[in-house]
């Protein structure tokens, strides 16, 4: 398999020892490509290290393990960057798995769109005892139609679902002051600036649980528009991609105002609404998107 992409499967930890042994199986047991395997253990407090110390012994030299001082996901992406002695690198959160057969998905896609420093494929998410697949959505080759479709939340990119050349790290900003959805700064500086492909191919499985920061609506209204100015501030995009902030911060802003209005939040409603307002009126102004404004004063008035 001369000249046949091999990857680095990174592993950032920090107390999921309950779900590591999960993760880190599917990872070792991937067939169809040369592979290793990197756990990154931030600092965890539970009983991450003798997890690690079973598993160690029984994968061998194919799994790495190293622990750090906790400095967030960010870092422990970036220690697994460092250590990598492969070109690829899928980044695998510790309480979700690979698919069988993933990696030759990913090498397949790599073989046959050689100038791609993404590949992108679908994954299963898993509520509960409930699962459903997703695909990525539309990938093409413009590098703009990908950046805005990725800001409209039509093109889906999850850790562990996306493979990266390490060249891509000459520029993208694995450190991230974020300290939520730090990979979205990251993954829209990609689609603007490489050449993507994909595969509607699963490749790994998401699990929604409760204690996963997916599901953290708190976290996600404490950083509010923060993560615009992530995203399009000092992330060394092209220039056209400013054209894309006004719609982008309209967005971002009535998704927030959907949390609040769910999380019983009438000042934040507001906020949120006059941000979007301030950005594009017409898709501010959309009925959903009032009625949730105009509730938010009743309920005010409810409770004085």
């Amino acid at each position: 398999m001369s000249g046949a992409p091999a990857f680095s499967i990174v592993i950032p930890a920090y107390n999921y020892a309950h779900f590591l042994r999960r993760a880190v199986t599917s990872a070792c047991t991937q067939e169809g490509a040369d592979a290793e395997v990197l756990v990154i253990d931030d600092g965890s407090t539970d009983d991450t290290p003798a997890v690690m110390d079973k598993l160690s012994a029984e994968f061998g030299e194919r799994l790495t393990y190293h622990r750090q001082p906790n400095q967030g996901p960010a870092a422990a992406r970036a220690k697994g960057l460092a250590l990598a002695r492969h070109d690829w690198l899928v980044f695998l959160d510790a309480d979700d798995e690979l698919l069988p057969g993933a990696l030759r998905v990913f090498a397949d896609l790599i073989a046959a769109h050689p100038r791609s420093r993404v590949a992108i494929a679908g994954h299963l998410a898993r509520h509960g005892e409930r699962e459903r697949r997703v695909a990525p959505g539309p990938v093409s080759d413009s590098r703009r139609a990908n950046f805005a479709a990725y800001l409209d939340k039509q093109l889906s990119l999850s850790n562990g679902a996306c493979a990266l050349h390490r060249s891509v790290f000459d520029s993208a900003p694995l450190a991230s002051p974020l300290p939520h959805t730090e990979d979205m700064p990251v993954f829209a500086h990609l689609m603007a600036c490489y050449d993507a492909c994909k595969s509607d191919q699963p490749v790994l499985r998401v699990h929604h649980h409760g204690g996963s920061r997916r599901n953290d609506v708190a976290a996600a209204l404490a950083l509010g528009m923060d993560l615009e100015r992530a995203i399009f501030d000092d992330n060394g995009l092209p220039d056209w991609a400013g054209e894309l902030r006004r719609g982008y911060r309209a967005r971002r802003a009535l998704s927030l105002l959907k949390l609040a209005a769910r999380g019983g939040r009438p000042d934040q409603v507001r906020f949120f609404f006059h941000r979007a307002l301030g950005a594009d009126w017409r898709r501010a102004l959309q009925p959903r998107y009032l009625r949730r404004y105009l509730a938010s004063f009743v309920r005010r008035g409810k409770r004085s």
